[in-house]
């Protein structure tokens, strides 16, 4: 177990202690609460509380910072469901977890969304790996939930990958920019599926499925708003991981009349590792994808890479610990603001170690937590928010967590 790093530096200068609370998942069932210290060049991440109540498979972590709200989902790999577990936050020194409510849902529930409707009403959607998305009703102050919609998908035929794609596979909801829709990436049919959501019930209706490529594999997905650039209002652009041809993907968004969907039309496609010239495992299953700003303008896309591992000398965080740490990759591509959503590669550098399921960025953009599942591990990293370049080693991480799936900050 590591908690603790000290930067390489050529002058350490004093400074305020900084410190922000972390939220991490683990497949294990617990989650814990870490808290990360900055003073000066030294990072320090700490282990404050754990608990096993979204047992015995925690997938996935959603939080809501201004209601103290915090949701897990356990995709129940032992049994016939998942679950739904809801908290309050305290907040004491330690960030513990007050248990609200435990229930049974469909199984396999891997991610999630918030949206809110009139007066503050709130649902959370989430998508279920078993085929299905469904649709719970919140009280912001309590944390309580109610089941609200189910909508169960079926395909005709398996995918081109059929140990992969012989049914559907839901990964992930998104609600876009002007809140009216809900996009949900499925792995197995290969189609982005849209709801359209009532302004005033909240509930969805389904729209026209949006086809990928055969065989592409759609996991996640992210919006990005163009900037306006002399007298050319900006575009909305929606980026396209995709799990099995390892790739991203980016389509210019277009909106139907009455409520009627919306259009998505491919006009780039990179590898997810970026750079051709990288020799690159065939079995690279690329998991999450972020948008990030760099500082005065232009943005980038951070795209976690798991079971190719391209780096064998990673600087180990513990200071006590000199071994070196064997690791997958995090690409980033770059946005110029004056390029019409284009993207190209621009950086390949380490996770922190082994099958990056899952990472975040703090609202700053100047530090991003990594979740390794089969590391167990947690990995802090730095990047510049003027030009979007991450550290190659890590300044913080814990190890000993078990299948890391999912974490939140908490700021």
């Amino acid at each position: 177990m590591f908690t603790s790093l000290t930067l390489a530096a050529l002058v350490a200068t004093a400074s305020t202690v900084s410190a922000t609370r972390l939220y991490v998942s683990s497949y294990t069932g617990n989650i814990t609460t870490f808290n990360l210290t900055h003073t000066g060049t030294n990072y320090s991440l700490a282990r404050l509380d754990a608990t096993n109540a979204c047992a015995p498979n925690a997938s996935w972590l959603q939080i809501d910072v201004k209601k103290r709200n915090l949701f897990c989902l356990d995709e129940g790999m032992i049994g016939p469901n998942g679950s739904l577990t809801s908290f309050k936050i305290n907040d004491d020194k330690t960030g513990s977890l007050k248990l609200v409510k435990h229930a049974s849902i469909p199984a396999a529930p891997v991610n999630s969304a918030i949206y809110t409707g009139p007066n503050g009403t709130q649902l959370m959607a989430v998508a279920h790996y078993t085929t299905a998305l469904t649709t719970y009703t919140l009280n912001p102050t309590t944390a309580e939930f109610t089941p609200f919609e189910t909508f169960n998908f079926t395909m005709l035929k398996p995918g081109p990958l059929a140990e992969r794609q012989a049914k559907p596979h839901p990964h992930q909801v998104i609600i876009d920019p002007t809140n009216k829709y809900m996009l949900v990436p499925d792995l197995g049919a290969d189609l982005i599926r849209v709801f359209y959501i009532d302004p005033q019930t909240l509930r969805l209706s389904e729209r026209s499925s949006i086809a990928v490529k055969p065989g592409s594999g759609p996991r996640h997905g992210i919006f990005h708003l163009g900037r306006r650039i002399a007298n050319q209002k900006g575009g909305t652009y929606y980026y396209l991981l995709n799990e099995i041809a390892s790739t991203v993907m980016g389509f210019n968004v277009t909106y139907r009349p009455d409520n009627g969907g919306l259009a998505l039309t491919l006009f780039n496609e990179i590898r997810a590792y970026g750079n051709a010239r990288v020799a690159i495992a065939s079995g690279n299953a690329p998991a999450e994808i972020a948008l990030a700003n760099i500082k005065g303008g232009g943005s980038q896309l951070i795209v976690s890479n798991r079971n190719a591992t391209l780096f064998s000398s990673v600087k180990n965080p513990d200071p006590a610990n000199s071994t070196a740490i064997v690791s997958d990759s995090m690409a980033t591509f770059s946005l110029p603001a004056n390029k019409n959503g284009s993207f190209e590669f621009s950086q390949l550098t380490p996770a922190g170690g082994l099958y990056p399921r899952h990472f975040r960025l703090n609202r700053r953009g100047d530090l991003m937590a990594v979740g390794l599942q089969l590391s167990g591990r947690v990995a802090i990293y730095r990047r510049c928010i003027e030009t979007g370049v991450i550290d190659q080693d890590p300044v913080a991480g814990f190890e000993g967590l078990g299948g890391v799936s999912s974490l939140v900050w908490d700021e």
